[in-house]
C-alpha cells in the first residue's frame, strides 16, 4: 500500500456535519420568511434549487456570488414571496458560521494523523469556514486552509489545486490524498490534479458517474486504514 505524506481534506459532510449546521439555520431562515408554508414542502424545494446551482457553479457556468444570492430569491419566488436573494444570503451565512458540528470520527483522525501535514480544500465562503473550523478548535490541525473565495478558484477546476500546490510547495503529488464526500468537486478536482482520492460514501450511494475515486470509504474513521 502506497504511504501517503500528506493529506487534503474537504469540510463540509467530510469533517464536519453540514447537513446538521445547515438544518438549523435553514429552518430558521424559512420560517422567518416563509411561516405560512408547508416547511417540509419548502425545505425541500430549497434543496433542489440549491443542488443545481452548485451543479452549475461547479462547471463554472455561474458565479459563487450568483449562486448564493439567487438560490432563496428562486425558492420563495415559486410561492409568490418576493425577498431580497443578496441580503438573505448574508443572514444565512451569518447562521452557518455558528456551526461547530463534527462528523463522526473527525475528531479521532485528525488526532491519529497529527504527524502527517494535512490542508484544507473547500469550496465554502471564507468566514464561514474559518469561522466553524474555529468553532471546533481544529485549526491548528491543518499546515493551510485553502478556501475558493479566497484564492479565486474552486474545486474541482485545476487552477485551484494548482494554487494549493504553488503555495504549498511541500506537498509531494504522488504521495498526496484527497479526501472528500463530493465526487463532482472533491474527487473529480483530485483525478484532474493528478492525486490520490478518497470517496467518503456516507449515504451509501451508487456512483453512477464516470468519476472513479482511488478509494472508496463508508465512514470517515475506515480511512485510517490507508495509515495503518
Amino acid at each position: 500500500m502506497k504511504k501517503y505524506t500528506h493529506v487534503l481534506f474537504d469540510i463540509d459532510n467530510t469533517i464536519l456535519n453540514f447537513d446538521a449546521t445547515e438544518e438549523v439555520a435553514l429552518s430558521i431562515i424559512l420560517e422567518k420568511y416563509g411561516p405560512t408554508l408547508d416547511q417540509e414542502r419548502l425545505h425541500r424545494t430549497y434543496q433542489k434549487i440549491n443542488r443545481s446551482l452548485w451543479r452549475a457553479y461547479e462547471k463554472n457556468e455561474m458565479t459563487k456570488e450568483q449562486l448564493l444570492h439567487t438560490r432563496f430569491f428562486e425558492t420563495f419566488y415559486i410561492y409568490d414571496i418576493r425577498v431580497d436573494g443578496e441580503a438573505l444570503a448574508n443572514e444565512y451565512q451569518q447562521l452557518l458560521a455558528k456551526g461547530k458540528d463534527p462528523v463522526i470520527g473527525a475528531q479521532k483522525v485528525l488526532d491519529t494523523l497529527k504527524n502527517i501535514p494535512k490542508y484544507i480544500v473547500t469550496n465554502g465562503v471564507q468566514h464561514t469556514q474559518r469561522s466553524r473550523l474555529q468553532n471546533v478548535g481544529w485549526t491548528s490541525y491543518f499546515e493551510a486552509i485553502y478556501i475558493s473565495e479566497e484564492i479565486g478558484y474552486h474545486k474541482p477546476q485545476i487552477e485551484f489545486f494548482d494554487t494549493v500546490f504553488e503555495r504549498s510547495p511541500e506537498i509531494v503529488k504522488e504521495t498526496t490524498l484527497i479526501i472528500g464526500d463530493s465526487l463532482t468537486s472533491d474527487i473529480q478536482g483530485g483525478i484532474t490534479a493528478g492525486i490520490d482520492t478518497c470517496w467518503i460514501n456516507f449515504h451509501h450511494e451508487e456512483n453512477t458517474t464516470a468519476i472513479q475515486p482511488t478509494y472508496t470509504m463508508e465512514t470517515l474513521e475506515e480511512v485510517l486504514q490507508l495509515f495503518a
